[in-house]
């Protein structure tokens, strides 16, 4: 992306600044402020800020100034893992989901307030043209500069300034993200109590959006339920005064006094890691999220169910009705959303998706790069899905309806698509009668779209992808790696097998169970490939089920591999169903090996591509399939 030239105005006068060497002056009062390589610092007469930073990111900034910052931050998160989710930025990234709720069809400038490490800007810059930053921390600053040089994000300009006197003209944004200020307002603000400034605060803000604009505020519960998750960012207040005032009507009650139009959403586990969310006054929405819970959270935890304690507090909460779940959800849900508008138009996707499908309840669910929505019936049951990719510049001007049946399964090229919904949960890795009914559809499905045998020339071609992944990307011990290589072209070639369509993501969280019909349905065909390796989707779900895909896949993968633990009967079951399928005995450890490295060397491609630079260094996902590697070494 080209170099943008970012506008400011004088937050005294109110006049358009000009550009004079590192400064930025002022023609009417004649001020100057400091302005160099996307950074304007202006005077802060209001701010009663202490810094957050603390001695490690003191340490991040020295180690960045001997290491480029890929460099110093890889180093840095090996002590300091909990800040991985503000550091390591990828497409996946849910941090910023909520602005969905709010969006309209004009995706020009965006203004992050409180941008910290500057994770949410950077995902911001791939969703709007021009993003500006709002930072007090010098520490942080400083960071932001770095990051944001190195990986060259040159829409995004950092800003330190007063928060009551902005130096943007009237009508300025689009779209404003504010997360976790307006409730420690007074942390940024001096000289005023909690409730004048948050007024004088949400003037201001008012003052910048235009009119089609949405101003979005995350903020905490006081007495909600507290959710720990990895990568939460929320903080705990500790006065009196603003814990008092963490509360839904407290919120709505600046709204409505600055007269914005405001909806207001529910977000689980959080408002920065929104994995779903909703609106508090769509009953049907409300009762249809509550009755489907378990499915919900089952979706996260990859299939896996609660224990009994939980299912069963989870029952209770089903079969509530919707004048008790509302004032629960105001009293307990951790976080609240709240979007606010200038006008009663209300300009916005969800709204947009409304009127184009005709259904006026919706879930918003956060996936990998794409934002999903559920269509409810005024019955609280899901009919369709709306898929939006997060990112892109520009709004559609239709939905497409897109028919999800074989051979047509991969997502269309569109940036937003509705489809049918396919009934079913998450299959439960800890049912085995589940687990085999998937091993059984894949079998069906290979055997009804089987195409001509596999060649060496195939494995041929495979290998050397492999191998051209291994030199660029600089691995240790290749001559190990090639030697598989060699010896799975001759396995190739030795039994003849034929070649199919490959789902590409063949895992629990996309192969749903109808225990109505006890059928398997399966969704999200991205990595689909309509002429493929028959063995890679029995190798990706093995290698999930193995170990991949849980909290300590290295250890849960040993076990495995030396018999143990209470799945290993399970294990033994899908292999006698796939070699029975292919009719020889599989050399499960040479084909685990080769889709290791091939996995490996596309995690590596995608943190290549997602990077300013190459990183010649093994990133976090790519070293877990190295560690496996290893694993499966010990037991040649």
């Amino acid at each position: 992306m080209k170099s943008i030239n970012f506008e400011y105005n004088c937050p005294e006068c109110k006049e358009k600044l000009l550009p004079v060497e590192n400064k930025l002056h002022c023609n009417n009062c004649l001020c100057d402020y400091e302005h160099k390589n996307n950074c304007t610092i202006f005077k802060n007469h209001n701010l009663s800020y202490a810094s957050d930073s603390n001695q490690s990111i003191k340490e991040l900034l020295a180690e960045i100034k001997h290491n480029d910052f890929e460099t110093a931050v890889e180093k840095f998160l090996i002590s300091n893992h909990e800040l991985s989710s503000q550091l390591v930025c990828t497409q996946y990234d849910k941090s910023v989901d909520i602005i969905f709720h709010g969006v309209g069809n004009n995706y020009s400038r965006c203004l992050d307030i409180k941008s910290e490490l500057g994770n949410k800007a950077e995902i911001l810059s791939n969703i709007f043209k021009q993003v500006y930053t709002i930072e007090f921390d010098d520490d942080y600053i400083e960071l932001q500069k770095k990051r944001f040089e190195e990986r060259k994000c040159q829409n995004i300009s950092i800003t330190k300034c007063d928060l009551l006197k902005l130096p943007f003209p009237d009508d300025f944004f689009d779209m404003i993200l504010c997360n976790g200020v307006l409730e420690n307002i007074t942390k940024f603000i001096k000289s005023y109590n909690q409730s004048e400034a948050q007024k004088q605060f949400v003037e201001e803000l008012k003052r910048v959006i235009n009119d089609d604009g949405c101003i979005i505020f995350g903020v905490n519960n006081n007495g909600g339920l507290r959710t720990k998750w990895k990568g939460s960012n929320e903080e705990s207040a500790s006065s009196p005064e603003i814990i008092s005032n963490q509360k839904f009507s407290n919120y709505t009650s600046v709204f409505e006094n600055s007269g914005l139009r405001t909806k207001s959403f529910w977000a689980l586990p959080s408002y920065d890691i929104p994995y779903y969310s909703g609106e508090i006054n769509d009953y049907i929405a409300l009762k249809g999220f509550f009755r489907n819970l378990s499915i919900f959270i089952a979706a996260l935890r990859g299939g896996r169910r609660q224990g009994k304690i939980k299912e069963m507090i989870l029952s209770l909460f089903r079969n509530l009705n919707y004048p008790f779940i509302k004032p629960i959800v105001k009293k307990f849900s951790p976080s609240f959303v709240f979007c606010c508008w200038k006008k009663d138009n209300l300009n916005s996707l969800e709204n947009w998706i409304k009127e184009e499908t005709g259904y006026q309840n919706l879930i918003r669910m956060s996936r990998h790069e794409k934002i999903l929505y559920f269509l409810l019936n005024t019955k609280g049951e899901i009919e369709k899905g709306v898929y939006f990719k997060r990112y892109g510049y520009e709004m559609p001007n239709k939905i497409k309806f897109f028919e999800r049946k074989f051979p047509n399964v991969k997502p269309p090229s569109e940036r937003i698509w509705i489809v049918d919904w396919l009934k079913g949960r998450a299959s439960n890795p800890e049912n085995e009668n589940e687990i085999i009914a998937i091993i059984d559809w894949l079998v069906e499905f290979q055997k009804k779209t089987k195409l001509r045998i596999m060649s060496k020339d195939d494995a041929i071609r495979e290998t050397m992808f492999i191998r051209k992944g291994l030199e660029h990307f600089g691995y240790e011990n290749a001559d190990k790696y090639y030697k598989l290589l060699e010896q799975y072209k001759e396995y190739i070639e030795k039994n003849q097998i034929n070649m199919t369509p490959v789902h590409g993501d063949f895992w629990f969280p996309n192969l749903l169970y109808d225990h109505e019909t006890n059928n398997i349905n399966v969704i999200d065909w991205e990595g689909y490939s309509e002429k493929g390796n028959p063995y890679e989707d029995f190798m990706w779900f093995l290698c999930n089920f193995m170990g991949l895909s849980s909290a300590n896949p290295i250890l849960k993968f040993r076990e495995c591999l030396a018999g143990h633990g209470e799945i290993s009967r399970t294990i033994e079951h899908i292999k006698y169903r796939i070699d029975s399928h292919f009719g020889f005995k599989l050399d499960y450890s040479l084909l685990f090996s080769i889709n290791l490295m091939k996995w490996m060397i596309i995690q590596d491609q995608i943190d290549e591509k997602n990077s300013s630079k190459v990183k010649k260094p093994k990133e976090k996902h790519s070293r877990v399939h190295s560690k496996m590697l290893d694993v499966l070494s010990e037991y040649e």
